[in-house]
């Protein structure tokens, strides 16, 4: 049987959250998800998921909407790199979307995620990891790991980063 596409054809309206694609819902438990999805709840991963809720809030979407797009900015090594799994929790985004992508950060004070909406509308954000915390939680020794994650989940936002909005330029 040959398909073919006819001019003809209404367009498909969809809702993105009803989407047939987009069918994910967001963890109840979002504590297990990590370490079902990651192998083990750390700082880093914590940090990543605290940075996705708070996009999703600044950008008032919903999880799994895939409406975001997401740089996260690490060094590309453990356990800087747990980071990305936090936001894949945290937001419902996925780098098979290719909504949610990873860049080397040559530095532990230049790590930081950037979303903005993929309609381009509305600002970038920039959301830095405070250095003092940073500093904190790099190289946690195996016996801290749920220490300082539960730390990380409790404390407040501002004490973990800082969000800044950037106007977006056409290029």
């Amino acid at each position: 049987m040959k398909m073919e596409f006819s001019e003809k054809q209404p367009a498909i309206k969809t809702d993105t959250h009803n989407h047939i694609y987009k069918q994910g819902r967001e963890p109840e438990d979002w504590w297990s998800e990590i370490k079902r999805t990651h192998g083990h709840v750390g700082p880093w991963n914590v940090l990543g998921w605290r940075i996705g809720k708070a996009a999703l809030r600044e950008f008032d979407t919903k999880w799994g909407a895939h409406e975001l797009n997401i740089m996260c900015y690490v060094p590309l090594r453990t356990p800087y790199s747990c980071m990305a799994d936090g936001l894949i929790i945290g937001t419902g985004n996925a780098m098979g979307w290719l909504d949610i992508r990873l860049a080397e950060a040559m530095s532990l004070e230049l790590i930081h995620v950037c979303a903005r909406r993929k309609d381009g509308t509305g600002p970038i954000l920039i959301f830095k990891p405070l250095r003092e915390y940073l500093r904190h939680i790099d190289a946690p020794k195996p016996e801290d790991l749920e220490k300082l994650s539960r730390e990380c989940s409790n404390i407040p936002e501002s004490e973990l980063f800082e969000i800044k909005r950037v106007t977006a330029t056409k290029y």
